[in-house]
């Protein structure tokens, strides 16, 4: 009996490797793949603005990034004696108004460096829901914990996104023309906006990403969304909160992403890496054994066979 549906995504007509610069913005479902392709030591960088999930957000993240423009004191706002920025995650924080702003135009810097020789950027949607300051009329990237009454929540429409994401994309291409983008739709399920309004939310995001995979010819779809939400369908593939997926399913997303975008031998050259990476996770009883001696001279032989088919990367 099967219980999904086992869907194998279109193989990708460009393919990813270790040389790769690969650069991930969007909601914690990049943060995901973007652990993931750093444990198989990968040349990745992902959310040096921190969790973004609305496109507007990630768009306007994206734009400091080309621009470098320094962060505007009117976007400071002060918490419980630590300063953070309404265009940035709230783990982006500092103990004064000049230490927020330098961290920020820091991570802006190095983001900025990496995306200028970047091969591939992934964009992860969350959800089409903002929050507009009505004060600053600035869509935010985090309320910080201020009061509701400071903002308007609505959500966006394919027009605006497909609008927005049509000058991004131009902008990006003037700033690396060798850039590919990949676009996904994080299957994280935004429950306390209703399940209606979630449905309508990644309907929006869905559409959007349509239109601009048809549109621009470097950018492309990997279907996260459906690969959780269509093929394995099941709440088991879920957290205890029925919103985020699991350790399993996040796995089989990773199955999936590297059979569309690896050739056969990256992919033997991950499997090198996963070997030793459970391996250096083993903890020997005994420091003097013979245990211990086999187990570092295992170690030291699997380094030196992936150093030879590629002396780039690095363990600790």
């Amino acid at each position: 009996m099967n219980f999904h549906l086992n869907y194998i995504p279109p193989k990708s007509n460009f393919n990813l490797d270790h040389k790769s610069r690969i650069f991930l913005s969007g909601s914690c479902f990049s943060d995901h793949i973007g652990n993931l392709l750093k444990a198989f030591k990968f040349n990745a960088l992902q959310n040096p603005g921190g969790l973004l999930f609305n496109p507007a957000s990630i768009a306007a993240s994206l734009q400091n990034v080309i621009t470098q423009e320094s962060l505007k004191e009117e976007f400071i706002v002060e918490r419980d004696g630590l300063f953070f920025s309404y265009l940035h995650h709230s783990l982006i924080n500092g103990e004064t108004k000049k230490e927020l702003t330098e961290k920020i135009n820091l991570l802006n810097n190095t983001a900025g460096k990496f995306l200028k020789g970047a091969e591939i950027l992934v964009i992860t949607f969350g959800s089409a829901f903002i929050y507009r300051h009505t004060t600053l009329n600035r869509t935010v990237a985090n309320c910080h914990k201020q009061p509701g009454t400071v903002f308007q929540k609505k959500m966006l429409t394919v027009e605006q996104v497909v609008k927005n994401y049509s000058v991004l994309i131009q902008q990006l291409q003037l700033f690396n023309p060798a850039l590919r983008i990949i676009f996904t739709v994080s299957p994280v399920k935004y429950l306390r906006d209703g399940v209606q309004e979630n449905n309508l939310s990644k309907s929006v995001l869905l559409l959007s990403v349509h239109e601009l995979v048809k549109r621009f010819n470097n950018c492309s779809y990997f279907p996260a969304y459906e690969l959780v939400n269509d093929d394995l369908r099941d709440y088991r593939f879920y957290k205890e909160d029925m919103a985020h997926p699991n350790d399993q399913a996040i796995d089989y997303v990773w199955d999936k992403f590297s059979e569309c975008f690896f050739n056969d031998k990256t992919k033997e050259l991950n499997q090198k890496i996963q070997k030793l990476n459970l391996a250096l996770q083993h903890r020997t009883i005994n420091n003097g054994s013979d245990e211990k001696r086999k187990f570092e001279e295992f170690i030291l032989k699997q380094k030196e066979e992936i150093a030879k088919i590629n002396p780039g990367i690095q363990f600790s």
